[in-house]
């Protein structure tokens, strides 16, 4: 006789069925598009503010902002902030494969922002037109640059900031033939400014130095954060 146990279907123990679409819709699918369409907007709105107001530091305009600015310099860091934290969602949370792509392209359009940025002081600093407030907003413009391409950065799993450098390096050295030429071959320079080109010269060739050499002063962030979506992922698969 047959065994009744025989007659049963074999199904492989502890297997759990996929769990069926609701209404044919892949949710994770949307929830990536959702999260990566409004983390775009909202980079893309601080970036362009940061760009304006930039520009009005450079039109001899900021005297006459003061008093708003730094309620200007929260605002956009909100947004850039809010908009890199829906970002991370999308690429480690949802699995977006799209997003790193454009932020990569956002990352090389901070680098051109940050490289012009870098001439135009330059230029500032060669025509010795400037006070000590304006010489802080650029050094405070440039370092906020950078900062935002560091964290562009960080949105993208095993990303390379070392090719990054090199266009920084080449204006760096340029730089530094700048500074020669107007304190060596000019007899209008006011030699108590060279503090001011050494302080940026200095400052821009040790944070690329530090890109290119990839020593991973980054590593530690970039830890905390792959381990924050591992244990995620740990989670949702037991």
């Amino acid at each position: 006789m047959t065994d009744p146990k025989d007659a049963l279907p074999k199904v492989p123990p502890f297997l759990k069925p996929e769990p069926p679409h609701k209404n044919g819709v892949d949710m994770r699918g949307m929830l990536s598009l959702a999260t990566m369409l409004v983390s775009l907007a909202a980079l893309t709105l601080s970036m362009g503010g940061a760009a304006k107001l930039m520009l009005d530091i450079f039109g001899e305009g900021l005297v006459n902002n003061l008093d708003g600015l730094f309620v200007k310099v929260i605002v956009l860091g909100f947004a850039f902030f809010f908009g890199w934290g829906v970002g991370l969602a999308s690429i480690r949370g949802f699995g977006n494969l799209i997003y790193p792509i454009i932020i990569n392209i956002y990352a090389w359009a901070c680098l051109i922002a940050v490289s012009i940025l870098y001439m135009k002081v330059m230029k500032k600093l060669f025509d010795q037109r400037y006070d000590g407030l304006h010489f802080w907003a650029y050094l405070i413009m440039l370092l906020g640059g950078l900062f935002v391409l560091i964290w562009l950065h960080l949105l993208v799993e095993d990303h390379d900031l070392r090719p990054f450098a090199i266009p920084l390096l080449i204006i760096g050295v340029l730089h530094l033939f700048v500074i020669i030429y107007r304190y060596v071959f000019t007899s209008d320079a006011n030699g108590m400014l060279v503090l001011c080109d050494f302080t940026v010269f200095i400052m821009m060739i040790s944070i690329s130095a530090l890109m290119l050499r990839h020593i991973g002063i980054l590593s530690p962030l970039r830890y905390w954060i792959n381990g924050m979506f591992m244990k995620k992922n740990e989670t949702e698969a037991e």
